[in-house]
Protein backbone atom coordinates (compact mmCIF):
# COMPACT_ATOMS: atom_id res chain seq x y z
CA UNK A 1 0.00 0.00 0.00
CA UNK A 2 1.26 3.13 -0.86
CA UNK A 3 0.09 5.98 1.69
CA UNK A 4 0.02 9.70 1.28
CA UNK A 5 2.38 11.46 3.44
CA UNK A 6 2.85 15.36 4.74
CA UNK A 7 2.21 18.10 2.18
CA UNK A 8 1.78 15.30 -0.74
CA UNK A 9 -2.03 16.19 -0.78
CA UNK A 10 -1.25 19.23 -1.78
CA UNK A 11 0.02 18.28 -4.76
CA UNK A 12 -2.90 17.79 -6.80
CA UNK A 13 -5.91 20.16 -7.90
CA UNK A 14 -9.41 19.59 -7.12
CA UNK A 15 -12.98 19.69 -8.18
CA UNK A 16 -15.33 20.91 -5.99
CA UNK A 17 -19.09 19.94 -5.46
CA UNK A 18 -20.75 22.77 -2.91
CA UNK A 19 -21.87 21.02 0.05
CA UNK A 20 -25.22 22.35 0.39
CA UNK A 21 -25.49 19.82 -2.88
CA UNK A 22 -25.31 17.05 -0.78
CA UNK A 23 -26.84 18.52 2.34
CA UNK A 24 -30.05 20.07 1.06
CA UNK A 25 -33.18 18.36 1.05
CA UNK A 26 -33.96 20.31 -2.14
CA UNK A 27 -30.71 18.43 -4.03
CA UNK A 28 -32.02 14.74 -1.92
CA UNK A 29 -33.04 13.53 -5.37
CA UNK A 30 -29.78 15.14 -8.09
CA UNK A 31 -27.83 12.22 -8.86
CA UNK A 32 -24.43 12.35 -7.58
CA UNK A 33 -23.43 12.22 -11.40
CA UNK A 34 -25.41 15.64 -12.12
CA UNK A 35 -23.69 17.35 -8.91
CA UNK A 36 -20.44 16.23 -10.79
CA UNK A 37 -21.02 17.61 -13.30
CA UNK A 38 -22.19 20.79 -11.79
CA UNK A 39 -18.66 20.96 -9.75
CA UNK A 40 -17.09 20.57 -13.67
CA UNK A 41 -19.25 23.45 -14.61
CA UNK A 42 -18.30 25.39 -11.78
CA UNK A 43 -14.47 24.73 -12.25
CA UNK A 44 -14.72 25.78 -16.11
CA UNK A 45 -16.00 29.40 -15.24
CA UNK A 46 -12.57 30.32 -14.29
CA UNK A 47 -10.86 29.90 -17.55
CA UNK A 48 -14.53 31.44 -19.17
CA UNK A 49 -13.84 35.13 -17.13
CA UNK A 50 -10.26 34.81 -18.27
CA UNK A 51 -11.68 34.64 -22.06
CA UNK A 52 -14.02 37.29 -20.97
CA UNK A 53 -17.21 35.05 -21.92
CA UNK A 54 -19.57 37.13 -20.64
CA UNK A 55 -23.28 38.30 -22.22
CA UNK A 56 -24.10 42.01 -22.26
CA UNK A 57 -25.17 41.70 -18.39
CA UNK A 58 -21.92 40.65 -17.76
CA UNK A 59 -23.08 37.25 -16.83
CA UNK A 60 -20.12 34.45 -17.08
CA UNK A 61 -21.43 31.52 -19.81
CA UNK A 62 -18.99 28.19 -20.79
CA UNK A 63 -18.90 26.21 -23.43
CA UNK A 64 -18.90 22.65 -23.06
CA UNK A 65 -20.05 20.27 -25.28
CA UNK A 66 -22.27 17.24 -25.02
CA UNK A 67 -19.23 15.12 -26.51
CA UNK A 68 -16.56 16.83 -23.94
CA UNK A 69 -19.29 16.12 -21.23
CA UNK A 70 -19.27 12.51 -22.69
CA UNK A 71 -15.97 11.94 -22.72
CA UNK A 72 -15.04 13.85 -19.35
CA UNK A 73 -17.48 11.25 -17.71
CA UNK A 74 -17.71 8.49 -19.43
CA UNK A 75 -21.21 8.26 -20.80
CA UNK A 76 -23.42 8.42 -23.68
CA UNK A 77 -25.55 11.11 -25.57
CA UNK A 78 -28.35 10.23 -24.07
CA UNK A 79 -27.12 10.20 -20.10
CA UNK A 80 -24.98 13.96 -21.13
CA UNK A 81 -28.24 15.09 -22.30
CA UNK A 82 -30.02 14.22 -19.31
CA UNK A 83 -27.91 15.33 -16.31
CA UNK A 84 -28.29 18.69 -18.35
CA UNK A 85 -31.55 18.89 -18.42
CA UNK A 86 -31.45 17.51 -14.78
CA UNK A 87 -29.29 20.67 -13.73
CA UNK A 88 -31.38 22.70 -15.24
CA UNK A 89 -34.75 21.40 -13.70
CA UNK A 90 -33.01 22.06 -10.43
CA UNK A 91 -32.25 25.44 -11.55
CA UNK A 92 -28.48 24.95 -11.29
CA UNK A 93 -28.30 25.67 -15.35
CA UNK A 94 -29.58 28.27 -17.87
CA UNK A 95 -29.13 26.86 -21.69
CA UNK A 96 -28.80 29.56 -24.33
CA UNK A 97 -28.98 27.22 -27.74
CA UNK A 98 -27.19 29.37 -30.70
CA UNK A 99 -28.26 26.95 -33.88
CA UNK A 100 -26.45 26.45 -36.86
CA UNK A 101 -24.29 23.89 -35.20
CA UNK A 102 -22.92 26.16 -32.78
CA UNK A 103 -22.26 24.43 -29.05
CA UNK A 104 -25.25 25.90 -26.30
CA UNK A 105 -23.95 28.72 -24.23
CA UNK A 106 -23.97 27.14 -20.46
CA UNK A 107 -24.46 29.57 -17.67
CA UNK A 108 -24.13 27.66 -14.13
CA UNK A 109 -26.40 29.21 -11.83
CA UNK A 110 -26.12 30.29 -8.12
CA UNK A 111 -26.98 27.67 -6.02
CA UNK A 112 -27.56 29.74 -3.31
CA UNK A 113 -31.13 31.35 -4.15
CA UNK A 114 -32.71 28.02 -5.30
CA UNK A 115 -36.65 27.95 -5.30
CA UNK A 116 -38.04 24.75 -3.40
CA UNK A 117 -37.95 22.07 -6.23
Amino acid sequence: MDFFYGDQSEFFSFYRIPKLLITDKRFKNLSCEAKLLYGLLIDRMSLSKKNEWMDKQRRIYIYYTIENIMEDLGCGHEKAGKLLADLERYHLLHRVRQGLCKPDRLYPLSFIKIPDI
